[in-house]
């Protein structure tokens, strides 16, 4: 069995908190729009056009024939253990149960970004769970009238103005765009680049953000995430290409699908087994559990697009 040791927290007196990166969360948790699941699956339902034309006096008015479809969310989860000694969290001057609860929100994060944004591949419901941002713009979508690649640019080489600016034009230029519902989500990779690019009088485009003020690039908040990086299938440490999405935020569509007490609470939560009646008696362990029960779904393909850096970022 895999398990955690904490033997150099234990001897001696140390410091009360252990050194550890900043917690990050999610940038799709942060912006997303929530959608209450009260069962497994659920479907949003997503209009169709509305035709108008010219009437004229006396004549029968055109009647619309759009197609009015759902998008489908599908509850799935995600989480880990860690085996705690239970002597550790005895003798410990360290918050062990706090300083691993950090780390599970922090790599639940990073996981739930990758998912929903930069996984490549299809989902099946166990090693990718959704259709992420990066899939569904690189995938046929005849029912929205998408065509692969029509929201999706690859660069190679560094980040300049023009392929910015192209990566909004592709956005803007959609009717499901919403300039007061933009948001941007990039890769960390992208802040260096970004802070070089200006426009033809010189003057920045991208503003670096500080306190409750969001970075902004184009005028539209940025918010950064270490998920938002290619991986094959979901991880909380995609080591592949950086990608930047600018979306209507309404489109990014999240599943709030519950989780039982019985197995954490809240959701994302954690819960904690004790060795005295658990898995863990035999061993004098202790299990801290760390799960989130998500769906998540593309409101429509139009509605964003993506830049991936192929090399060089």
């Amino acid at each position: 069995m895999a398990r955690e040791t904490f033997e150099n927290w234990t001897p001696v007196e140390t410091g009360s908190e252990a050194l550890q990166a900043l917690v990050q969360t999610s940038a799709v948790e942060q912006v997303a729009r929530p959608e209450v699941m009260n069962s497994d699956t659920k479907q949003v339902p997503r209009t169709g056009d509305f035709a108008i034309a010219a009437v004229a006096k006396g004549a029968a008015y055109g009647e619309t024939a759009g197609t009015n479809d759902y998008v489908e969310l599908i509850a799935r989860k995600a989480g880990g253990v860690a085996r705690i000694a239970e002597e550790d969290l005895l003798d410990s001057s360290v918050d062990i149960l706090a300083t691993k609860r950090a780390d599970a929100a922090r790599g639940l994060a990073k996981f739930f970004d990758n998912a929903t944004l930069a996984t490549t591949g299809a989902a099946n419901g166990t090693t990718i769970l959704y259709t992420s941002v990066y899939k569904a713009l690189r995938t046929t979508n005849s029912a929205a009238g998408y065509t692969a690649d029509e929201n999706y640019i690859a660069s190679a080489g560094a980040v300049t103005y023009a392929k910015l600016s192209g990566l909004l034009a592709k956005y803007e230029q959609s009717e499901w765009a919403d300039p007061g519902n933009s948001v941007v989500i990039a890769s960390y990779a992208f802040l260096a680049s970004l802070r070089d690019v200006v426009d033809s009088q010189g003057r920045p485009i991208f503003y670096g953000g500080s306190g409750d003020v969001p970075s902004q690039l184009f005028g539209h908040p940025v918010v950064w995430s270490h998920g938002a990086r290619t991986s094959a299938t979901n991880t909380q440490s995609p080591s592949g290409n950086p990608v930047m999405v600018i979306a209507n935020r309404n489109l990014l569509i999240k599943g709030m699908a519950r989780l039982s007490p019985e197995i954490v609470t809240p959701n994302p939560g954690f819960a904690l087994q004790r060795a005295s009646n658990g898995q863990g008696f035999l061993t004098d362990e202790a299990l801290m559990k760390a799960a989130m029960r998500r769906g998540f779904a593309v409101g429509h393909e139009k509605g964003m697009a993506l830049m991936e850096i192929t090399a060089g970022a």
